[in-house]
């Protein structure tokens, strides 16, 4: 009986977790293991004795980011300006750059320093000695940033510790000559690109200038201020021509408004006097009107010829007289100014006229002008924005330096290499893994019943039992002990063959295994063993008469027995003897035949059973092993079932799978497989005993981890 959790799953089907069985298979070679392990030690502590020793020198030094005056002049530099990150990454790579090796080769004389050929062991005279000196260089620098800093460590790595702080030391020098070198040549090709567009463009704003001039002379444009947007029409408005025109244009309309005023007044003369005479007249007028009122008042007391009335008269006469005097001069007066004003209005309109013609042609001369104009212009900014950067770069110049040495490198005294510690840890390393690949190889080529499950799964039996392995030497003895692994063990397997039919165990049962020494005959002796306990008779007849094993176990003569009856003696029961020290009978294998196969091949074995069972309950018939030999499918076809033994960790499955096809195709009916041989390699499939899966419930005794069957 066994209980399911929620998702019906059986716990007895649970799989072993991937961790115990790295364990238990770590566990399985340790020996192996540790030897790896410690050859693996072993050749790091070598290595490290023959390595030559290697000292490592470090120059520091600080690169800023430098914002340079050249950038700015339009196409010196086409690129725009890097980010930070990418900055420093080509300071790192022009740091490790060949030309800066062959420059350092150069600045310390590698070629003729015979300390440096010795210590790489270099052939002077070797044609490419230059190429290898260069080549060592660049194999033995390493450029290490300071974490997120300006800073970086130049080393060199040799077996010469003052060579190492040498070459450091100049690697960062040649670096910062380098670094000027560039810097200065990007300036002085800028200074020569200046001056020659330079030189191209005054020429070109002379040449635009005297285009200019000449055209406007040509065309009488006299410009008074040029225009800010480069218009033809605010240029032409501009001229002198312009400039006249609008005068006369106010003087005309100033003609124009006297004309027109003279012309009103010319219309209005003969109702009305001009301001002028009016003033004149109206002192007149009110005088004749009080001359004429007096008359009046006179006339009608005295009469007409009074002297007075007459008189009055006589005035009124004058004045009459005088006021049309002065009418008539006033018209006079208006006519003359009338005729001045439309006269000079004339004069004007004609000239306007004239200037209106000739500003209109300078209107269509000024687009050129202005065309020309602008192109003065721009030749002149032009030349004045490159004159203004010219001047910048002479000033700037190449003096400001952005790399600085922080650190100048030490002659080292203890070397870098070789590392004994991290030789030992890369050894374990090492080791590890070729044990790991060895272990794994070996898991992955083994075909061998590592879980006594593979039996049903693989190999399409049941299986009957799992038979540990034993530490005693002498097995018959541990198979006395009933609270030994081994017998509880067997025990399961007799139970097991019970359950095959409703008889309980087969009658005749013959055991046998595809390889000699995998545990047949043991378990042949078990079987019979505990069968007899129960009070049946129980007979054993070793089949294997080409190499018996039954002997090792029993204390019986075995020189007289199947081959005897095979051979045609007919007194089989002559032949039976008492199993000592068990309580059943042993049918011996005899003297070893030369033709085991051709006896089997008769009749005389099946019927050798047949009166066996009629003597006793069971018969246990240990055979030969089925490879190679043709003894055990002659002997399936006679027996009621066979009982395959199997032994873990040995063995290929396949090998196993064609005796049982060789076993049926005899006749043979296969009951089921027996593992034996099981140990503490198998205990992460759930079947190591004394660990917990029951044979050795109860028991005082320390558990086994090992033995033989």
């Amino acid at each position: 009986m066994y209980y399911e959790d929620d998702e019906g799953a059986s716990l007895r089907d649970m799989a072993v977790p991937a961790a115990e069985r790295v364990w238990q298979t770590v566990k399985n070679n340790k020996i192996l293991i540790a030897s790896v392990l410690a050859a693996s030690l072993l050749l790091g502590v070598l290595a490290t004795l023959l390595i030559t020793p290697k000292y490592l020198a470090s120059t520091r030094i600080e690169i800023s980011r430098v914002e340079s005056n050249v950038t700015a002049v339009e196409g010196v530099e086409t690129q725009d300006q890097v980010l930070d990150a990418q900055y420093y990454e080509t300071q790192y790579e022009l740091l490790q750059a060949r030309s800066l090796a062959e420059q350092v080769t150069r600045d310390a004389n590698l070629l003729t320093t015979p300390e440096f050929a010795e210590a790489f062991d270099l052939d002077p005279n070797d044609d490419n000695f230059e190429e290898q000196v260069v080549q060592n260089l660049l194999t033995n620098v390493n450029i290490a940033p300071v974490g997120t800093s300006n800073l970086v460590d130049i080393q060199f790595k040799s077996p010469a510790a003052a060579l190492s702080a040498k070459i450091a030391n100049e690697w960062a020098n040649a670096y910062i000559a380098s670094n000027l070198a560039r810097r200065f040549g990007a300036t002085n090709e800028a200074r020569q690109f200046l001056e020659t567009r330079l030189a191209q463009l005054r020429e070109r704003l002379e040449d635009a200038e005297r285009e200019l001039i000449t055209y406007a002379a040509n065309r009488n444009l006299f410009a008074l201020q040029s225009s800010p947007d480069g218009d033809s029409e605010e240029t032409a408005s501009q001229t002198l021509v312009a400039r006249d025109l609008q005068a006369l244009n106010e003087a005309l309309a100033q003609a124009t408004t006297a004309r027109i005023a003279a012309q009103s007044a010319v219309n209005a003369a003969g109702s009305s006097l001009q301001p002028a005479d009016a003033a004149a007249v109206q002192p007149l007028q009110q005088q004749r009107a009080e001359l004429a009122a007096e008359r009046a008042r006179l006339r009608a007391t005295a009469g007409e010829q009074y002297p007075t009335v007459v008189a009055l008269t006589e005035q009124i006469e004058q004045l009459d007289a005088e006021i049309r005097r002065t009418r008539s001069e006033s018209g006079g007066a208006i006519q003359a100014r009338y005729r001045e004003a439309a006269a000079t209005e004339a004069q004007l309109r004609e000239r306007v006229d004239a200037l209106r013609d000739e500003f209109v042609g300078q209107r269509r001369d000024s687009v050129q002008y202005n065309i020309l104009q602008r192109e003065v212009d721009t030749n002149r900014a032009l030349y004045n924005s490159l004159l203004q950067r010219y001047r910048e770069i002479g000033v700037a110049g190449v003096g400001e330096n952005n790399i600085a040495i922080v650190d100048t490198a030490e002659v080292p005294r203890i070397p870098v290499e070789p590392n004994l510690f991290r030789n030992l840890l890369l050894s374990l390393l090492l080791g590890g893994a070729v044990s790991g690949g060895i272990i794994l190889l070996r898991e992955k080529l083994d075909q061998s019943v590592r879980d006594p499950s593979q039996v049903a799964e693989v190999l399409g039996i049941p299986l009957l039992g799992s038979i540990p392995r034993s530490e005693e030497s002498d097995l018959a003895e541990d198979l006395q002990v009933k609270s030994s692994e081994l017998y509880e063990a067997y025990l399961a397997l007799v139970t097991n063959l019970g359950f095959l039919s409703e008889a309980g165990v087969p009658k005749v049962i013959m055991v046998c295994s595809t390889r000699p020494a995998e545990g047949k005959s043991l378990s042949s002796v078990a079987l019979a063993k505990i069968l007899a306990e129960r009070g049946d008779r129980i007979l054993i007849v070793d089949a294997d008469m080409r190499n018996s094993g039954i002997s090792r176990y029993l204390k019986s003569p075995l020189t007289e027995g199947l081959s005897n009856v095979l051979r045609g003696e007919d007194d089989w029961q002559r032949l039976v003897r008492p199993a000592a020290p068990f309580s059943f009978d042993l049918l011996a294998s005899g003297r070893k035949p030369p033709n085991a196969g051709e006896l089997l091949a008769g009749d005389r074995f099946a019927k050798l059973v047949e009166y066996l069972k009629d003597h006793y309950d069971h018969i246990v018939i240990d055979a030969p092993p089925v490879l190679g030999l043709a003894d055990a499918p002659l002997i399936a076809g006679a027996v009621d079932g066979v009982v395959m033994v199997i032994e873990a960790n040995s063995g290929k499955l396949r090998m196993t799978g064609q005796a049982l096809d060789r076993l049926e195709a005899g006749g043979g009916k296969i009951f089921g497989g027996v593992v034996t041989k099981l140990d503490n390699r198998n205990t992460s499939y759930g079947y190591g005993y004394g660990y917990g899966y029951g044979h050795s419930y109860g028991s005082d005794a320390e558990p086994l981890e090992g033995g033989k069957s």
